[in-house]
């Protein structure tokens, strides 16, 4: 008897050890939600950012009356693109792959000032918690800009000033988040590369669109 009920006792512990007690090596879904490296966070925002504003570009080239605005557009059109492909190389050779987010799902990086409207089409959060991913819609945002009625440099120098302050946001949480050099040297160029755009957009919305 004695015998039995040792042996039932045991077989009883080891299963419950088998199970970890219900902690098994899996990790929960807090723990499972690692954070994905800031670097890689900043390119996955700043490449669909980019590819925003490229088509917001392309729009305006076809649209706006002011040859100031056509001028920042063929700026815009060469600068971002260049810096897409530096970044997508990086995320290839950092993280094992040079695929983003589209457009439509734009990550924000940590870090970031959540912006209050800004002019934006659509901001939306992923998951639930603190692993929550704040996204927003670049692609509404490019649609928005195509439907715009007249003026459409009004529309464009809006658009823009929004769209440049979220990369700016996101070049100021670069300064000391991020672990390479490379990308806080890039996010420094986005910083005031961006912000002198932003004041001459300001400018000109002041100067020919007063009110």
């Amino acid at each position: 008897m004695f015998l039995r009920s040792f042996l039932a006792a045991m077989t009883f512990v080891f299963a419950f050890a088998a199970t970890g007690c219900g902690i098994s090596s899996t990790p929960t879904s807090a723990s499972s939600a690692k954070a994905v490296p800031f670097d890689q966070q900043f390119i996955d925002m700043m490449v669909p950012h980019h590819e925003g504003a490229i088509e917001m570009a392309r729009i305006a080239e076809q649209r706006s009356q002011r040859p100031e605005v056509r001028q920042m557009t063929t700026d815009i059109l060469r600068t971002q693109a260049a810096e897409i492909e530096h970044m997508k190389a990086w995320r290839r050779a950092w993280f094992g792959s040079d695929q983003t987010p589209p457009m439509s799902t734009m990550p924000m990086v940590d870090g970031m000032q959540m912006p209050s409207d800004g002019g934006h089409a659509g901001m939306s959060g992923m998951g639930s918690g603190a692993a929550a991913s704040p996204t927003m819609d670049m692609a509404a945002d490019v649609e928005k800009l195509r439907a715009a009625p007249d003026p459409f440099d009004r529309a464009f120098i809006d658009a823009m000033i929004a769209h440049h302050g979220d990369a700016i946001e996101a070049g100021k949480a670069a300064a000391t988040r991020a672990q390479r050099e490379e990308i806080k040297s890039l996010a420094r160029a986005i910083v005031d590369g961006q912000q002198r755009e932003v004041d001459a957009l300001r400018q000109w919305r002041q100067t020919w669109f007063p009110g």
